[in-house]
Parts: C-alpha cells; structure tokens; sequence
C-alpha cells in the first residue's frame, strides 16, 4: 500500500467508524423519544435530546473528516489536517454542553424531590429503552475508541467519549427508572444522584479534549517527551555538531519540525544539505512520512564571547567521531 493510499484509508476508517454512530444515534434519539413520551418519563425525554446531540456530533465529526482528507493545494501548503482538529474541538465543546445538561438536569431533578418528596414514577418501556442505549452506546465507545487509537484520530477520540456520555446519561436514566419501577417512586431519586456524579467525570474529559485541540490551533508546541525524542534523533544523525532553536507543532494527525543544526565549517553546501536531508528523513522515519520537516544547517563556530546557541550545543554534545561516516575526509 503506498503512502497515500495509506493516508486516505485512515479517513476512510474515520469516516465508516463515524458513520456506524451516526445511524445508530439516529435510531435511538427516534427510540428513546417514544419510549419517553409512550412511558410518561421526562427523564427518557432528556435522554433522547442527548443522542441527538450525539446524531449531530457525528455529522460535524464525518464532515471534518471529508475535508481534513484532501491534499495539499496552493492556498492550504500544510494541508486541511487543522480541520480534524476543529472537529475534535467543536466535539469536545459539545461534551462540555452536556455535561451541563446532565448536571442542571440532576441537581433540578434532586431540588424537586426533596421538595415534593417524590418524583413521577415512569412505564417499564422507558426502562427497556435505557438499558438499550446503555449497551449500544458502550459498544459504540469500545468500537470507536479502538479505531481512534489506530488511526491515532482525536477527533474520533471526542467522539468515543461522547458515546459513553450518552451511556452514561443512560444509566443514570436507567438507575433511576429502575429503582422507581421495582423499589417504589422514591428511590427515583437515585437518577438523579447519579446524573450529578457522572456529570463530572463527562465534564473533566470534555476539559481535557477541548484543551488539547484548542491547544493544537493556536500553534502550542509539542510535548516534553517527543521533543526530547526529536532532539535524540538529530543528535544521533551523522554529521551533526549541535542543534539549537527547536519548534514543534501538531498539524492533525501530523507534527512539524522546524529545526538548526550545525555543522563542521569546512564542509561544503552540498554537503551540509546531505546531513539536512539526513535528518528528516530520520525524524519522518520517526513520525511518519507525512510529517513537515524544515531544516537550516549552519556552521559550527564557537565565539569566543559565547552565544546562545553554543549554550545549547553544549546541552546536546554530539560525538563528532561519528562525522566520518557521513562526511568525506578533508585531510587529503
């Protein structure tokens, strides 16, 4: 398979993952919405609401797919991978609107009874209808978090956590529909309960999406571990001195590397392009062949005030025995 058949096929599995959602959001929003109207439960209601979000999550996700999958153009010369990552931000956004549904829902829903005392006591159709979604939905975050983590997709990240949202809020349904149906009409209250507990743990992923992809749009640079990784591979690359001035960032599932290095001062143009191209090829056999290199190579010359960059070399010294091995011998 080549590179870029490579490339499409991975939004291609975004894509069908996604797609599988869709439809399976579709025909529980219609499922659990008669099942809530036909079991007098408000609660199903809201629940039904929440795959619809769900349903429309989908559609922006498979949308954002479509366009961060074409190639590079003359006015888009790092390609459309940004727009995945716009995907995984509107996404996470979503989540944290549901996370606040889910938790003014459970706190309303607590206030009412210890008010009243009781809450309205639902038809066992609602009950199927919630452990429906519980099971789908968590088949559908177990199905989409795996392909998420193959195709190293955040996006589809986003959209697994919103699937088990969705199971969560389903369960707390179901908690709470079952207690009334089997325990009597005040243990209704555990529904509630429960929808403010997991409220949370939806709102602390959400933050944790959100903040990653607003991150990634606004340029931040790599973690500490990959760039150590990445000055690890420059520093073993035949020829190179020192390095200085590193800058990283994430374009979609891709990264980019702006980098200088030095070099010994008496080689020549040609020669110090060899270990530049040496380089990237290492760092895309590292990350990937999609992954934007830019290298400056410049000479190798200690001032005898000091600068800054010579600070740096002496942070990553490289052996310069290794030199032989790329650069031909001046000597003659």
């Amino acid at each position: 398979m080549t590179r870029k058949m490579e490339y499409e096929e991975r939004f291609d599995q975004a894509v069908r993952v996604t797609g599988v959602g869709l439809f399976v959001n579709l025909g529980l929003t219609i499922f659990k919405l008669l099942a809530g109207i036909l079991g007098n439960s408000t609660a199903m209601v809201a629940d039904a609401v929440h795959s619809l979000s769900d349903f429309l999550t989908d559609v922006v996700v498979i949308f954002g797919f479509k366009i961060a999958k074409k190639p590079v153009d003359e006015s888009h010369n790092y390609g459309h991978g940004k727009i995945e990552t716009l995907s995984a931000s509107l996404v996470g956004l979503m989540l944290l609107l549901v996370a606040g549904q889910i938790l003014y829902y459970g706190v309303q829903k607590t206030l009412m009874f210890i008010e009243a005392g009781t809450l309205e006591q639902p038809a066992i159709i609602a009950l199927y209808a919630a452990l429906a979604s519980v099971i789908s939905k968590e088949i559908m975050y177990q199905y989409t978090i795996l392909k998420a983590r193959k195709i190293n997709s955040m996006a589809l990240t986003a959209n697994a956590w919103h699937h088990r949202s969705d199971a969560f809020s389903s369960f707390c349904t179901m908690i709470g529909i079952g207690a009334a149906v089997f325990l009597g009409g005040k243990w209704v209250v555990l529904d509630p309960l429960m929808a403010v507990f997991l409220s949370f743990i939806i709102l602390k992923v959400s933050l944790k999406i959100f903040h990653s992809s607003i991150n990634e749009l606004v340029e931040a640079s790599l973690d500490e571990k990959t760039e150590s990784e990445i000055r690890k591979i420059i520093q073993k690359t035949e020829g190179v001195k020192a390095l200085s001035n590193l800058k990283t960032r994430r374009i979609g599932n891709n990264i980019a590397v702006d980098i200088r290095i030095k070099v010994d001062n008496a080689l020549d143009i040609g020669e110090a392009n060899r270990i530049s191209i040496h380089v990237e090829h290492n760092l895309k056999k590292a990350f990937g062949p999609y992954t934007y290199v830019l290298v400056k190579a410049e000479p190798y010359e200690r001032e005898p005030w000091g600068n800054p960059e010579d600070e740096k070399a002496r942070e990553h010294p490289v052996n310069p025995e290794k030199n032989k091995v790329c650069l031909r011998n001046h000597s003659n």
